[in-house]
């Protein structure tokens, strides 16, 4: 049965995904986002939506149905296409806006990979609690990730080119950093208070008094696992874990146990390399994605 979709740019040109599940499926539709592409994949193999993009760095399907994108740009769009929200950062050497998020108070964090500001913008136009962290100069690309608001109001922020994942506190100082080895590009805690952080080769997971607890290297599982960015905690203590610049052998997506069973991978075989740098389970009880 196919769904009508919705179109946010020119959707005809955009070639379908077409969900291809191995090993089994998700529970749930999977929201992914990459280059190129915004798309809610369901376990029968079929694509509900999909939206034409920029290289999407983070993005999120909002409780309402509409969705939160970060692709240089940040917006909010409704289901039918209508962008209802965009920020728009006046530099934009190294990318622009990499990282975005809805907050429970209706602001939406931003985090400029281009300037190393990340603020909380409010929908009339105000920044508010703005922290600066130092521009990566060797690398401009390579300043930000994904930063995260914490439930608690702490902030995690990724600075990919340096390897470093800091936490800082609601009076915006550094409460906690860790020295990584790779690019840190997305973290996310566990109810225990570790972290985990995905490092394209690798995922680990560290304590907050800074000792490794866990890790899964990709090359290790005898899939061809690579480039893994986005992570979505479950409940059950799973991770879905998204892949950049996969190509037609690679693993585009996946979930994984804490014992590091591979549940379910997904591919595009039929569309060459392909990246899906943010992910998210559609899993209705889960109300607060910490992704």
């Amino acid at each position: 049965m196919k769904h009508p979709l919705a179109l946010l740019l020119c959707l005809a040109a955009l070639a379908p995904l077409r969900a291809e599940f191995a090993g089994g499926v998700p529970t749930h539709t999977l929201f992914i986002a990459g280059g190129g592409h915004v798309a809610e994949l369901t376990p029968q193999n079929e694509t509900l939506r999909q939206w034409r993009v920029g290289n999407v760095n983070d993005a999120w399907r909002l409780p309402n149905g509409n969705v939160l994108v970060a692709d240089g740009a940040a917006w909010e769009a409704t289901p039918d296409g209508k962008r209802v929200w965009e920020y728009k950062a006046k530099e934009t050497t190294g990318g622009g806006v990499f990282s975005c998020q809805r907050l429970p108070n209706g602001n939406t964090l931003i985090a400029e990979n281009s300037t190393g500001r990340i603020f909380e913008r409010t929908p009339d136009g105000r920044d508010l609690n703005v922290l600066q962290v130092p521009l990566n100069e060797k690398d401009r690309h390579q300043t930000l990730r994904m930063v995260r608001r914490l439930p608690n109001g702490d902030t995690l922020v990724c600075r990919s080119g340096i390897g470093i994942v800091e936490l800082y506190g609601p009076d915006l100082k550094k409460k906690w950093s860790q020295q990584v080895p790779g690019l840190a590009f997305a973290a996310v805690p566990d109810p225990k208070g570790n972290i985990y952080i995905a490092l394209l080769d690798r995922i680990q997971l560290w304590s907050p008094d800074n000792k490794l607890i866990w890790e899964f290297v990709g090359k290790d599982s005898g899939l061809p696992i690579k480039n893994m960015t986005g992570i979505h905690l479950l409940p059950n203590g799973n991770l879905v874990v998204g892949c950049y610049a996969c190509g037609p052998k690679d693993i585009g997506a996946f979930e994984l146990t804490p014992d590091k069973r591979v549940l379910w991978r997904y591919s595009t075989p039929k569309r060459g390399r392909d990246s899906h740098m943010a992910i998210q389970l559609l899993d209705p009880a889960i109300t607060t994605p910490n992704r």
